[in-house]
């Protein structure tokens, strides 16, 4: 989730607003945040058809499906994990199309759903599902509750779409359904789907309830917003630098067990190398003389190879 005045700059500017870094030369030349759409990268994996165009959904493993979200600034994404006996999904997205309709063309196994935080963009289509795992944390038991129109209207006026925008969506009456946490997973825990142990590791800082799920059979990371190449939100008033500097070092300890990370926004499997790049960054900003530009009053921001930090100014520390 995105601060919206701070947003628009970053996506007319930067060319959007989740994640990737244009050279200078791009950003000159591009009007609009759909104007570097499609994205290159995906033309790697083979893109799987569904009665639901609002998404577009590839398999970028054996096992697993990333279901894309291109055509609305977010560019959010859900991720589709398949053991022998269950199927973890990994965020709901928007709820501005039917996710649940996608997810059975893909399997017929119980599928749980579990988020990587619960901003609004990763868990607007928890509704829609049985089976729910989440912290018991109290800012994921707010946002559980649902947020009315109000809220997060903001993030869906009509310059935030491309195309292919569901006949059934209004952004005059959008809002974030309540949803049922049906078993709260602790620090650590694994899930088992059958064959793909899934651990569940808390590393606070983007929001007080972000986590990352470690999948070691199929070395892969799902980050969440903790890292996309891009600009990374740390200046929320529920965001904490020092949490996520923390973070950064639980999340690197874990390099030697994965190859890839599969971010929340525009782009997936990302080589793991950002891990040590990203503690690295967390160690630069606490430097006074690191440089940095002056986003807008209380933000600051820090560019680094291939992504950004934006933090907090004075900087939590």
């Amino acid at each position: 989730m995105k601060k919206v005045a701070l947003c628009l700059y970053v996506m007319y500017f930067l060319v959007g607003c989740a994640p990737t870094s244009p050279s200078t030369t791009e950003a000159a030349v591009v009007e609009h945040w759909y104007d570097v759409m499609p994205r290159a990268s995906w033309a790697k994996y083979p893109q799987v058809e569904t009665s639901q165009n609002w998404f577009e959904v590839y398999q970028i493993s054996d096992n697993t499906y990333a279901i894309y979200e291109p055509f609305q600034w977010q560019e959010a994404i859900s991720y589709l994990l398949i053991g022998s006996g269950n199927a973890l999904l990994v965020d709901t997205l928007q709820g501005i199309g039917d996710l649940k309709t996608v997810v059975s063309q893909l399997t017929d196994l119980p599928v749980i759903v579990i988020n990587t935080h619960s901003h609004f963009d990763h868990i607007s289509g928890n509704y829609q599902f049985e089976t729910v795992y989440g912290f018991n944390q109290s800012f994921a038991l707010n946002n559980a509750k649902g947020h009315v129109n109000a809220v997060n209207a903001q993030y869906m006026t009509p310059d935030t779409f491309w195309k292919n925008i569901p006949s059934s969506f209004s952004a005059e009456t959008y809002h974030n359904k309540a949803y049922d946490i049906d078993k709260f997973v602790e620090d650590g825990e694994v899930i088992e789907l059958g064959g793909r142990p899934i651990k569940v590791v808390a590393i606070p800082g983007h929001s007080p309830d972000s986590v990352i799920l470690v999948d070691k059979t199929n070395r892969m990371m799902l980050t969440g917003d903790s890292f996309y190449p891009a600009s990374l939100y740390l200046y929320f008033d529920t965001s904490s630098f020092k949490d996520f500097a923390q973070s950064a070092q639980t999340m690197l300890s874990y390099r030697n067990d994965v190859d890839f990370l599969l971010p929340g926004h525009n782009e997936t499997m990302q080589p793991v190398n950002y891990l040590t790049k990203l503690h690295e960054a967390t160690l630069a900003v606490q430097n006074p003389e690191a440089p940095s530009t002056l986003e807008e009053e209380g933000v600051r921001n820090y560019q680094f190879n291939g992504f950004s930090l934006l933090v907090k100014d004075p900087l939590d520390r």
